[in-house]
């Protein structure tokens, strides 16, 4: 889909909501709608801030970045500004001149000084709303495209997979092992990390998020990774648990119903179903084992410019499945003090179920000494 449908898209969007104007700050947001890929290098130091009325599309950039922005955005249909003092001060006018009366700010990723600011520069009879996920809805279903962009993604991720594992030692710690994800993923052609590499060995895998430190891995446990590439700003995801050497039963055990589960995830994937009824076929997989107790959390999420979006893939989602989307199977069980097993797929939702973009191997015994 093109800058300007996209644009369109969100002026339908205004229409439906009687808003004048929206505020868009999300850097994911900013690079859908205009092509401009600047991330933000914190949450108080924008790199743009992206403004769409009935009749324009205005960028505002820091002169530092004017350069650049120009570069990467339509000319014919987004106008890239320089700010001035601040971008709020830069933003109030371009409201005021367009008798802009109710103007939606994305909530979520505006800062509280930010808003006041926005809030206090312009006059008092225009409306500061909260646009809600009102735009982020808008990337749930990817173009052919952005599918083909995050396959590349995931070629990448698998790629690294391969190569790192390959380079896994007994006594080499969880810090070092992500450090060879990080350096096979620039290998394999991929611009770099989607976020930063999980290499989570024995105890440590019992925690979902864990950041590598000091612990060595050992023979027998299970360990588990969670990386991706990023290609042209979207991301991959891959989770695999493996083990060196023989994997003792109770991690055959709990790896072969990890993995029942997430077939049964990908096999309940289709248009039109809720999107929690991956999560639910998940589920009932893990009570059939007597195993609920050790779920902690969904079984995926939205993929694209963002690790984690629309659809949520959780038994909370009323959320209908639709053609484009792209979402992540991954379905965990975490034992306190054993550790824990995660296997992670992408898959597109298309007319005959679901597409797996995920070709990496399963297996906990992956990594032979």
């Amino acid at each position: 889909m093109s800058v300007h449908k996209r644009i369109s898209a969100v002026r339908r969007i205004l229409d439906s909501n009687a808003w004048n104007a929206i505020v868009i700050t999300s850097p994911e947001n900013r690079h859908y709608l205009s092509g401009y890929t600047a991330e933000d290098h914190a949450a108080d130091e924008s790199a743009g801030v992206l403004v769409i009325t009935s009749d324009a599309a205005c960028l505002y950039v820091a002169p530092t970045n004017l350069p650049w922005a120009i570069s990467e955005v339509p000319p014919a249909i987004v106008d890239v500004v320089p700010w001035s003092a601040s971008w709020t001060a830069s933003v109030a006018a371009q409201l005021e001149r367009s008798d802009s009366r109710t103007v939606a700010v994305e909530d979520a990723t505006t800062t509280a000084a930010s808003w006041f600011a926005l809030r206090d520069a312009v006059s008092p009879t225009v409306s500061i709303l909260a646009s809600g996920d009102a735009i982020d809805s808008l990337r749930a279903v990817k173009s052919s495209q952005e599918i083909a962009i995050l396959a590349e993604a995931a070629r990448c991720t698998d790629a690294a997979f391969l190569q790192a594992i390959s380079r896994f030692e007994s006594g080499m710690t969880e810090r070092q092992a992500a450090n060879l994800v990080h350096n096979a993923l620039r290998h394999a052609g991929s611009d770099g990390e989607a976020f930063d590499t999980i290499v989570a060995s024995g105890p440590n895998a019992a925690k979902p998020h864990h950041r590598p430190g000091s612990r060595a891995l050992a023979e027998g446990e299970p360990i588990i990774i969670d990386m991706g590439a990023r290609v042209d700003g979207y991301n991959g995801d891959l989770s695999r648990t493996v083990c060196l050497g023989k994997p003792d039963q109770r991690l055959v055990t709990i790896y072969e119903a990890v993995l029942a589960a997430q077939i049964a995830g990908l096999e309940a994937i289709r248009m039109g179903a809720h999107a929690s009824a991956p999560d639910n076929a998940s589920r009932d997989v893990f009570t059939d084992h007597d195993l609920e107790e050790y779920v902690i959390h969904s079984v995926g999420h939205g993929l694209g410019l963002r690790v984690h979006e629309a659809p949520a893939v959780s038994r909370r989602s009323t959320r209908p499945l639709e053609t484009g989307n792209v979402i992540t199977i991954e379905p965990g069980l975490y034992v306190p003090d054993w550790g824990g097993v995660r296997i992670e797929d992408v898959a597109v939702v298309d007319s005959d179920g679901h597409r797996n973009l995920t070709t990496a191997p399963k297996g906990v015994a992956t990594i032979s000494l």
